[in-house]
């Protein structure tokens, strides 16, 4: 008898089936995905939930998960974002077809940027709270995703003007020496 994947998605039960067991409570949902009520929500269920909304064309070796999509993953944020950001390496340059949910970017990164979660590649929490705070405007998700991850894995802004030398690093780490503050830390 075939054992039942611990993450199922519509190509392993029906649509109906799988509502009707969320419905019921047995099941609950991970993104796209759906886990056993019973399964502690970690990081390989997120990983397989996420690997399952890509098409088996893309090649999810030469992917690198970033920004809320790599803050979900490593666990400071409880819901996926709507729109999964990913990357390629620049000399990894890629012409890859993504569902309309990903948004695909070529970057600078170097080894020590990202690690790997499961079956997937993902920027590390101190690249990760970079991407996030870099950005012109981060919103409440990104503030909250920083913190959230500076104080799970002690990243302090230090960590991250020492530890990474791109553009927008300075304006970064101010954003990041204010979240800390802002949160009391």
């Amino acid at each position: 008898m075939p054992r039942i994947p611990v993450v199922l998605t519509s190509g392993t039960l029906p649509p109906a089936e799988l509502a009707a067991a969320r419905l019921d409570g047995e099941l609950f949902a991970v993104d796209e995905s759906w886990v056993c009520a019973d399964e502690p929500d970690r990081f390989e269920l997120r990983t397989t939930a996420l690997a399952a909304l890509l098409p088996p064309s893309a090649s999810t070796s030469r992917l690198i998960m970033m920004g809320l999509t790599a803050a979900w993953l490593h666990g400071a944020t409880d819901a996926p974002p709507f729109c999964h950001e990913v990357c390629v390496r620049l000399q990894e340059r890629a012409a890859l077809r993504l569902p309309r949910r990903f948004l695909l970017r070529e970057l600078a990164m170097k080894d020590a940027d990202e690690c790997r979660m499961g079956c997937i590649r993902v920027t590390t929490p101190v690249r990760t709270v970079f991407d996030l705070a870099r950005r012109d405007r981060p919103g409440a998700a990104e503030r909250f995703a920083i913190d959230a991850l500076m104080l799970m894995f002690g990243i302090r802004p230090d960590d991250v003007a020492s530890g990474i030398r791109l553009p927008g690093r300075r304006a970064a780490v101010e954003r990041i020496a204010a979240i800390h503050v802002e949160q009391g830390r």
